[in-house]
């Protein structure tokens, strides 16, 4: 069959399952069709539908670390996978299938590793009746704040997508606990881990982002208040040319100067719902400037012999296709606060993404590493990069067909 032809079957395909199974309950005819003809939509959406077959299980609610095998996950890719299904949700809001797997896995899925009324031991303080999410399911070992952020943040979006009041009880549960990882040390900043070890970019800047939407949701002044402390803390501590650092040693202040993808992605996450909050030229300012920082970090533009840009997305940073998937959304939201409405940013992920549309294998899976040269076939079935593919894809194409200007 013709290759061509084979291409515009897919296309008529999915579009014809996309409108038949009513998934833009609540869109213009408009909107519809703009999302039904992105091809990042289509795959976005495909991708999260065979990870989810072959991930998680509503009857005995586990989530997997890598498709085709039995281990459960950790409560990091469990959260990971449920942005995904978010993104999807966002995208397709009549899906009633997402709709099933989104509220089974914020409620049941999320059940599995919550610890209720602990006590935890932090380096100033002993705090009692203590709920939070352990890294692994009926665990009451080693438990780490940046896990719970991720926890909390997907409670939050669930509750604003979904409507379910649990969901915000259960994030204000937890929000209780992340604030028992802050202390005067260093002047501020939340801990990593149980550990009390180090002060990190991945603990602070999600945790910025899970107090602001609380607030968002609440308005509750003191959730307002503690994602500002937060976020002007890391801009004193880890900021270093408009970029952030990894971590800082509690006890000899070493820092650790790596600048991975998700650090800078989710300060500007934070950064725009701070402005987009308070108004305050400030951080939109600080913000408009990592996202300048994050293009030449992230990216490499060559010149083809034809003229037209080669855009390639840079190893170093990325640490796994999750990371890529959380620069896409706050790319994303960051353009819904700029008044300039800066579109280059996404216009290199998209560059990015045309390529990893190519890399998809015989069944169904894409390129962890973005064509960045990393190689590690397993990690095609590990649901932490698949879903951080899925994610990407469904950010750029709500960018790209709700958004855009």
């Amino acid at each position: 069959m013709n290759t061509v032809f084979q291409k515009l079957l897919s296309i008529f395909m999915s579009a014809v399952m996309f409108l038949s199974a009513g998934l833009f309950a609540g869109r213009s005819a408009d909107d519809a069709s703009a999302i039904v003809n992105n091809e990042f939509a289509r795959a976005g959406y495909e991708l999260t539908l065979k990870i989810l077959d072959k991930s998680y299980n509503l009857t005995s609610h586990k989530t997997l670390d890598y498709m085709g095998q039995s281990n459960f996950a950790y409560v990091w890719p469990a959260a990971s996978l449920i942005e995904s299904v978010a993104d999807a949700y966002r995208l397709f809001p009549g899906s009633l299938r997402l709709r099933a797997y989104y509220g089974d896995m914020l409620t049941n899925g999320l059940g599995r590793y919550l610890v209720k009324d602990a006590v935890i031991t932090a380096p100033q303080e002993e705090y009692g009746g203590i709920s939070y999410y352990n890294s692994y399911p009926g665990g009451k070992g080693d438990y780490y704040y940046d896990d719970n952020e991720w926890v909390c943040i997907q409670l939050l979006l669930g509750y604003g997508q979904l409507g379910r009041s649990e969901l915000l009880k259960a994030a204000e549960d937890n929000l209780v606990f992340l604030w028992t990882g802050w202390d005067n040390t260093l002047g501020g900043g939340i801990y990593w881990s149980s550990k009390y070890e180090s002060k990190n970019a991945c603990s602070n800047a999600p945790a910025a982002i899970a107090f602001l939407l609380a607030y968002r949701f609440t308005r509750n002044e003191e959730y307002l208040e503690k994602g500002r402390m937060i976020f002007d803390w890391m801009n004193s501590n880890f900021r270093e040319n408009d970029l952030f650092i990894d971590s800082i040693n509690v006890e000899n202040g070493a820092k650790n100067h790596w600048k991975g993808i998700y650090n800078q992605a989710t300060v500007i996450y934070a950064g725009s719902l701070l402005y987009e909050i308070t108004g305050e030229k400030e951080y939109y300012d600080l913000t408009s400037a990592t996202v300048k920082a994050t293009v030449g970090h992230m990216f490499t533009e060559t010149q083809n012999e034809d003229g037209t840009a080669d855009i390639n997305m840079n190893e170093n940073p990325i640490f796994k296709a999750w990371c890529v998937g959380w620069l896409a959304r706050s790319y994303e939201k960051f353009y819904t606060v700029d008044p300039g409405k800066d579109s280059l940013p996404m216009n290199y992920v998209a560059a990015v993404l045309k390529k990893e549309l190519g890399t998809k294998d015989k069944d169904g899976f894409y390129d962890p590493y973005f064509c960045s040269g990393g190689v590690d076939e397993e990690n095609y079935t590990e649901v932490l990069g698949q879903d951080g593919v899925a994610s990407a894809f469904l950010c750029t194409a709500y960018y790209e067909t709700l958004l855009k200007q």
